[in-house]
């Protein structure tokens, strides 16, 4: 299962298993259970029941031993690996050096991996870093740059 590395934007279901037997659960692990439905990530559970993406981990690392949860594969188109690169060079145009630090803190405020930034949430990148580039003239080259680069996906 994919518990390890970042898993803000994983999204488990609920697994019944006709073999399972008696488990106990503890009031987290219920809570958590009854949340996953397959739709939320656990970036999304962890805002709604108040808890840290860590806490999120632990129970669904034991929830997934007793064999009560599977991970829902998703098949979301992302990027191509030359996106980021090229989003990187073109927002360090528009606004100097601090550019990968700003790029850096906005992939993870949205819970996105450089490798696999999904085509469905790349304008609203695009837009949220468009927005921290003071110059209006640089801001609008850094978009339609990369919005005629996104029409190629």
């Amino acid at each position: 299962m994919g518990l390890k590395g970042n898993i803000a934007s994983s999204v488990y279901r609920r697994s019944v298993r006709d073999d399972l037997g008696e488990v106990s659960l503890d009031s987290r692990m219920l809570t958590l259970l009854m949340q996953l439905n397959g739709e939320k990530n656990t970036a999304e559970l962890a805002g709604e029941l108040g808890l840290t993406l860590s806490d999120i981990r632990d129970v669904l690392i034991r929830l997934d031993h007793l064999g009560l949860i599977e991970e829902v594969v998703s098949s979301v188109p992302t990027l191509s690996g030359d996106f980021y690169p090229f989003l990187a060079d073109q927002l360090s145009k528009a606004m100097g050096p601090m550019a990968e630090i700003l790029l850096e803190d906005l992939l993870q405020e949205m819970a996105l991996e450089r490798e696999s930034i999904p085509l469905t949430r790349a304008a609203e990148l695009v837009d949220a870093l468009a927005r921290e580039i003071p110059r209006d003239e640089k801001r609008a080259e850094f978009q339609q740059v990369l919005l005629s680069k996104l029409k190629n996906f």
